[in-house]
């Protein structure tokens, strides 16, 4: 018997096996049978019939090779496993706040814009532009997760449309109707309304796509919007030593007065540097009626007692000066600028995104 009659009786004696254990109502072993009963059909063709009742009964095939060895293999079809995320962090739009995966970037959402037609645009992105360790990118990065808001990264915009993307992400506010999409490669996009909002998630991991969708709250911490620029109401009269942490609050004017568009809580020695920067800095002029404000809020101890107070002071981005009641403005430098906006504030806020065209 010459080898290539040794090979296809190989696989022929394999799918009769395979066959016999299979449902003899399945059409694709029915077709395999006889794929595998014609001597017209090619070596290839055979193997693929063998392959298809294979897929279809979801058991092991045996086969032995040319040299009588058992080249077995089990090729029952199994879920894809996912690594568990441990590390979450709080995102915040409005009155939305969830919880989302500590190490993705940040970016832009699809947008309607005035010279869109009313077509949603995708300026910026797809992907990260600011990382989550806070650094930016001069472009983009394709293939990394992020979580976007609808603010304009870019002056060179694309139509969004329902595709197939290559990482997940988290949309905060996009104008997306609620619903479950099927983006294909395994990805499923679903949006959400919740605290005057929308939330969309897309993954190919149902867990994280799940805790983001759960995890949806009413922000607190920050008011999720202000009637009109911050303003300082009072302020401990000795100051507060030691400074534990601080609330960072970053508002944009809407179209009724301002609203939050990004949270975070800086550490203990990031809080105390930024506090101490008022001192012998000289004076900045800022605009009262800015388009973006950012309001901190230092916690911490009396200076001449024990009680835990807080301390509110008021950042004005594109005038890079602080003030801690609302009339003297101190000027800040890039280090100190740094020490609350190294993070997403940079994908967000104008002073740190520039004019685009």
């Amino acid at each position: 018997m010459s080898d290539d009659t040794e090979l296809e009786q190989a696989f022929r004696d394999g799918l009769r096996r395979v066959a016999e254990r299979a449902e003899v109502g399945l059409p694709l072993a029915a077709r395999a049978h006889s794929g595998a009963a014609s001597r017209r059909r090619r070596r290839w063709a055979v193997a693929g019939a063998v392959a298809a009742v294979v897929a279809a009964s979801g058991v092991a095939l045996a086969v032995q090779g040319r040299d009588g060895r058992d080249t077995s293999t089990d090729h029952t079809a199994t879920e894809p496993t996912f690594v568990p995320v441990t590390d979450w962090r709080p995102e915040s739009w409005h009155g939305l706040t969830v919880d989302v995966p500590a190490d993705w970037g940040w970016g832009t959402t699809p947008i309607q814009i005035s010279s869109g037609n009313g077509r949603l645009l995708m300026c910026g992105g797809p992907g990260e532009t600011v990382h989550s360790d806070g650094s930016r990118s001069a472009n983009p990065v394709p293939g990394t997760p992020w979580v976007g808001r609808p603010i304009m990264l870019s002056d060179e915009c694309g139509e969004a449309a329902h595709s197939t993307p290559d990482a997940p992400y988290v949309w905060l506010g996009a104008d997306v109707e609620p619903g479950t999409v099927d983006l294909g490669d395994g990805y499923t996009q679903e949006t959400i309304e919740e605290f005057g909002t929308t939330l969309t998630v897309a993954t190919q991991d149902p867990a994280v796509r799940r805790h983001v969708l759960d995890s949806a709250r009413a922000t607190t911490g920050c008011s999720a919007g202000l009637d009109a620029a911050p303003t300082i109401l009072g302020m401990p009269t000795e100051g507060l030593d030691p400074i534990h942490s601080a609330q960072v609050c970053a508002y944009q004017a809407g179209t009724k007065g301002y609203d939050l568009v990004y949270a975070t809580t800086l550490d203990e020695a990031s809080a105390q540097r930024l506090a101490s920067v008022a001192n012998d800095r000289g004076m900045a002029m800022c605009d009262p009626d800015a388009s973006e404000y950012v309001v901190v809020t230092f916690s911490g101890k009396d200076r001449m007692g024990s009680a835990e107070l807080t301390q509110d002071a008021i950042i004005d981005p594109g005038c890079h000066a602080m003030s801690f009641d609302g009339t003297s403005w101190s000027p800040l430098t890039g280090p100190d600028q740094a020490l609350w906006s190294s993070n997403g504030l940079q994908a967000v806020l104008t002073a740190f995104i520039g004019g685009l065209g």
